[in-house]
């Protein structure tokens, strides 16, 4: 029961209900309850691995504060993260890790193996995992205090709304948001519902059709010419981004109607001036996560060594191979991450150039190179092998069957949709991309409550018929959130 089904409408409805019934200092329980259920939904092995890192977490938080000596302090910090990541390890890379060992004994003409683990994986397992890690390194480095409260701190490892993809949130402004619980939003009311609509538009009629184009492109892009690779690297770059953002735009919005505000995790990427730029604009709490607790701790560690140009592009580098490989062990991660450090090094060299011709071109000189960029990596985090990524790119980079039969077309079904269903999505996407330019100019929102009421009731209807009608039209079915997988 994803925001994608249905059912899970009829469930917030009864969560929100309830929560508002109860008494203010009852509520944490409610949600906890409910987070645990809305978690074990999906698999009840699930629950244990949730409930064993946030034991963990609220234990080394609570001995790193109640000790006096730092020895002791440091112990406990790094019983804390240590165990998070080896549990991290465990369910994400292990097995890979025992296919690698295994191909390399095979290599190496060696008798014997290690047999595969089989591990399941659980969902959001990444994010929760960060949150803790964040939340023992607050502690440590007396940033944050020790949250007393074990059900808070539950609570705040669970919100069934970011449980799965986030957003990162810190634990103290979570807590406090629980601890001094909000009326409901009948003001804002219509401001949720309306997100909340619009995130299933981008999900389920713009971003499940993207997903047909992309999964067919990559999954055989030697059968492509490069023209339909090219169509299918720039539909997955706006499938990953409209998929994710209308998740998060369904998490925040669920999130008020239960009285919490999250962070918002997007700011229109694509329209980035400079790869820097974009990863201010792109997954915002996990960057912010990336440079408080990689980065920043490098710089300091690193501070006095020169020359300090070096080692800053080093501690870059670093970052964002760590990010490729948070997303997972696999060398097409580990070569996104890379990629995206790089860049940054680059444009860190260039800066004094980079300066002077930003004060004289227009935005788009830098627009359009970043976005190029930027979609060149995503070939890497969606191909689903180093050689296939190899073999779409030299397709795309020596025109491969560019002037075949049936290269240009883009209607006969050949990408996964039919006529129909493009011409669907092309109306779609010009929605999606009309909004993010109107939202660039004002505030929507308060742009929307100044109409007529008549009119906005038609808004509403058109939404709700445009994502039930068209939704599952054509040959599109529902699939889970791309970063359901991280």
């Amino acid at each position: 029961m994803t925001f994608n089904h249905f059912a899970f409408y009829p469930f917030l409805a009864a969560v929100i209900l309830v929560n508002y019934l109860l008494p203010a200092r009852a509520r944490w329980a409610w949600l906890l309850l409910v987070s645990y259920g809305f978690y074990g939904l999906f698999d009840w092995r699930f629950l244990p691995v949730l409930l064993g890192v946030t034991l963990l977490s609220y234990l080394s938080g609570s001995r790193i504060s109640a000790s006096t000596e730092e020895k002791v302090k440091k112990t406990w910090m790094l019983a804390g993260v240590i165990g998070n990541l080896a549990i991290l390890f465990c369910f994400r890379y292990l097995d890979l890790y025992l296919a690698a060992f295994n191909a390399g004994m095979v290599l190496l003409r060696l008798p014997r193996g290690l047999p595969e683990a089989a591990i399941f994986y659980p969902l959001g397992l990444s994010f929760f995992a960060l949150q803790a890690i964040s939340y023992i390194l607050d502690v440590y480095e007396e940033r944050a205090q020790s949250e007393p409260h074990f059900g808070y701190f539950a609570l705040y490892m669970a919100f069934f709304p970011k449980l799965l993809s986030g957003p990162l949130e810190r634990c103290a402004r979570f807590v406090r948001q629980a601890r001094e619980p909000k009326p409901f939003p009948d003001a804002a009311l219509g401001d949720h519902l309306l997100r909340i609509g619009w995130g299933l538009f981008k999900k389920i009629v713009i971003a499940d059709r993207l997903a047909v184009v992309a999964d067919a492109v990559f999954a055989a892009p030697g059968d492509f010419p490069a023209t339909k690779l090219v169509a299918g690297v720039l539909v997955f770059t706006f499938q990953v981004y409209i998929d994710f953002s209308a998740y998060t735009d369904i998490a925040l919005a669920a999130s008020a109607l239960l009285g919490f505000e999250l962070t918002e995790n997007f700011n229109r990427p694509y329209l980035a001036t400079s790869v820097a730029d974009f990863w201010r604009r792109w997954h915002i709490s996990f960057s912010n996560w990336l440079r408080d607790y990689v980065f920043l701790p490098l710089e300091i560690k690193d501070r006095r060594r020169k020359p300090r140009a070096l080692w800053l592009n080093l501690h870059i580098l670093i970052t964002f191979l760590a990010s490729g490989l948070w997303h997972g062990a696999s060398w097409t991660f580990v070569i996104w991450g890379g990629l995206h450090g790089l860049y940054q090094v680059a444009e860190q060299l260039t800066q004094k150039i980079r300066a002077g011709w930003e004060k004289r071109l227009p935005k788009a000189f830098f627009i359009l190179p970043t976005f190029a960029l930027v979609s060149f990596a995503w070939v890497f985090f969606k191909a689903d092998s180093l050689a296939a990524a190899l073999v779409m790119l030299r397709a795309i980079f020596t025109g491969q069957g560019g002037a075949a039969a049936g290269a240009w077309s883009f209607l006969d079904k050949s990408l996964g949709l039919d006529a129909p269903d493009t011409n669907l999505t092309l109306v779609a996407l010009s929605i999606f991309f009309a909004m993010e330019f109107l939202q660039m100019k004002q505030d929507l929102l308060a742009a929307f409550r100044r109409l007529p009421i008549s009119v906005r009731w038609l808004i509403y209807y058109s939404l709700f018929f445009a994502i039930t009608i068209f939704g599952y039209y054509g040959e599109v079915t529902g699939a889970d959130f791309v970063y359901f997988k991280f």
